[in-house]
């Protein structure tokens, strides 16, 4: 989808969360997690593309002592459909006896963080917990894998906006929007 055509679908999206909700919503998530993590000098892994939106927000909340890094782990591809994890970075930092933090933007099926936990878990994390801006309500998801922390929940609707893309258009908006079923 190119830039115009892209401008053109935004045209008939839904607006879902203001940037006053989702500012909220991360606020609240951001002393939740530190409230939990502050005395362990966390491994904080932002899931790339998505998750960078939402760990900048985390980081600016954030006065306690951690380690930032990222994995780059996708399902999406620039599409609105997810395939098998395609893993393209994996962390830098080393993960054994640490408190991992994965910060993601949509907890959807559950994949991703199935995917980055268990990578995590196998390299020896203490503890390993996760963030999601936006949580999915439907009845898909993994039975084995749930999110720790979820800011705002929604339908089981195609969401961008705040880190999330719509064919790798507007991850920089501050305001989260639903496309109509007929576009997706």
């Amino acid at each position: 989808m190119n830039a115009d055509r892209a401008q053109q679908v935004h045209q008939t999206a839904e607006l879902l969360f203001d940037d006053n909700a989702v500012e909220q919503a991360i606020a609240e998530l951001a002393h939740k997690v530190e409230a939990d993590s502050e005395e362990d000098s966390p491994l904080v892994l932002c899931v790339m593309n998505g998750g960078l939106y939402l760990t900048g927000q985390l980081l600016r909340h954030w006065n306690f002592p951690l380690t930032l890094d990222y994995v780059h782990a996708t399902r999406y591809r620039l599409a609105t459909l997810g395939k098998d994890v395609l893993w393209k970075a994996y962390p830098q930092n080393e993960i054994k006896d640490r408190n991992v933090i994965i910060v993601d933007d949509i907890y959807d099926q559950g994949y991703t963080l199935e995917e980055v936990k268990s990578y995590c878990l196998k390299h020896g994390a203490r503890k390993c917990s996760s963030v999601f801006l936006i949580g999915k309500t439907h009845e898909r998801k993994k039975a084995d894998v749930v999110p720790d922390y979820v800011g705002l929940e929604c339908g089981d609707c195609y969401v961008y906006g705040v880190g999330m893309d719509l064919n790798g258009h507007f991850r920089n908006l501050s305001s989260i929007y639903a496309l109509p079923e007929k576009v997706v």
